[in-house]
């Protein structure tokens, strides 16, 4: 009986301690609704007012709209024109006391090259690079040998700007301002004529030769191994006639280095005008001998003779005193055109390797320092460079050059003439 009591007593109690368990839990129950309800009563109170998105997203595109283009580029962390000319150095390079030593150019110069440019390239604020950087970052690229990277620093921009802008430019210069390479004509020829008499030589129109710029192996032809000199370095030739005042009256760019001068010659188009319509270039007025021939220009012995090309006699070792002395004036008045070719490679330092990958590119280059050097030289006196006479191309007198009677026997009366003298 009394462990039934026991067990009775025990069943109560445990029920008890249930029902109370029961009644805390759903007291608890009841603070947690309750705590809840507070809660989100309170985030409602205190979250901001709703905002239309859509109506917020449209305002936010109409102020990019509106936002100009630097301010966007900036906003992305681009550079914009603006920029690159403010934040590039660009005015400081402009202010510099020695700006001919790292443009090549004056500023005046570099003024009127770009009046001259500025019709063909029409610029959109934050589409292009003012003309202004393009010619002074291009000019810096060619007046030195400086590392495209060091460039691009000394400008704060990338190499690639560096590489476009040049090319660019160099398009620009060859493509738009070829008349500053002509041929003399009417009052020029008579200042040309005069000018190599001066120096010893009569009747002559302009000094031809031949020039190597050594490039990288070019990518863009056939036979890239013809342009290997001497199995030593890749180069490209530049033919080039000048008058007596150093400024190039005709260039030809673009043949294979292991070429020799008149391999180069017979492929370029003086050489068909010479052959087909002489008269257009070398009027028939050179008065000598009592006979009347056309006037010539004065290349080495790499050339071929004839009417139109004067060369000097083969030293064999027995040539008469009329024959030396003509070689002497000769040898003279020729030295016009190593100077120029030393004038533009000490002005355009680049030339002295271009590290280009398309001899395209090469030759427009080329091109585009010669045109630049003459319009530096019509404003400018190219002694002031004070350049030493560059020597052409080592070339020894072409055997296999056919002979020419009519050039030969011009040569013989021009060199009566300076002897009797």
């Amino acid at each position: 009986m009394a462990s039934r009591a026991v067990e009775k007593v025990f069943i109560a109690f445990f029920l008890a301690e249930e029902e109370a368990a029961n009644n805390r839990a759903q007291v608890a129950l009841r603070h947690l609704k309750q705590f809840k309800k507070e809660n989100v009563r309170y985030l409602k109170t205190s979250r901001p007012q709703q905002v239309d998105t859509t109506a917020h997203m449209d305002e936010h595109k109409a102020a990019v709209m509106r936002e100009p283009k630097a301010a966007k580029r900036r906003r992305k962390g681009g550079r914009c024109a603006e920029d690159y000319l403010q934040k590039g150095g660009m005015m400081a390079f402009y202010n510099l006391s020695d700006f001919n030593t790292h443009f090549g150019m004056t500023r005046t110069q570099v003024e009127g090259l770009l009046n001259e440019l500025q019709p063909h390239y029409p610029y959109e604020r934050g589409s292009k690079l003012p003309l202004e950087n393009v010619v002074l970052a291009s000019l810096r690229v060619l007046s030195s040998q400086e590392s495209y990277g060091m460039i691009a620093e000394r400008f704060q921009t990338s190499k690639s700007v560096i590489c476009t802008s040049l090319h660019t430019f160099c398009s620009l210069v060859s493509g738009n301002l070829e008349n500053h390479i002509r041929w003399p004509v009417g009052n020029a020829i008579r200042g040309t004529i005069q000018g190599f008499e001066e120096v010893g030589f009569p009747g002559t129109l302009g000094a031809m030769d031949a020039f190597h710029i050594p490039i990288n192996k070019p990518k863009d032809v056939q036979e890239p191994d013809e342009y290997m000199k001497e199995n030593t370095m890749y180069c490209t030739t530049l033919l080039a006639v000048c008058d007596n005042k150093y400024k190039f009256t005709y260039v030809n760019v673009g043949h294979p280095g292991a070429f020799d001068n008149s391999d180069v010659f017979k492929r370029c188009e003086l050489h068909k005008a010479f052959q087909e319509d002489p008269d257009s270039l070398l009027p028939c007025d050179f008065h000598i001998g009592g006979k009347v021939y056309p006037f010539h220009i004065i290349a080495d012995a790499g050339f071929p003779l004839s009417e139109y090309v004067m060369t000097p006699y083969a030293d064999d070792g027995h040539l008469k005193h009329k024959e030396r002395e003509y070689n002497r004036q000769h040898s003279s008045a020729l030295l016009t055109v190593s100077k120029a070719v030393g004038v533009l490679k000490a002005r355009y330092n680049r030339l002295k390797l271009l590290q280009m990958q398309h001899l395209a590119q090469c030759s427009i280059a080329i091109k585009a320092c010669c045109i630049l050097h003459n319009i530096c030289v019509h404003s400018s006196d190219a002694e002031t460079y004070g350049v030493d006479e560059v020597p052409p191309l080592i070339t020894a007198p072409c055997v296999h050059l056919e002979s020419n009677v009519a050039g030969e026997s011009k040569r013989s009366i021009i060199a009566d003439s300076l002897f009797l003298e």
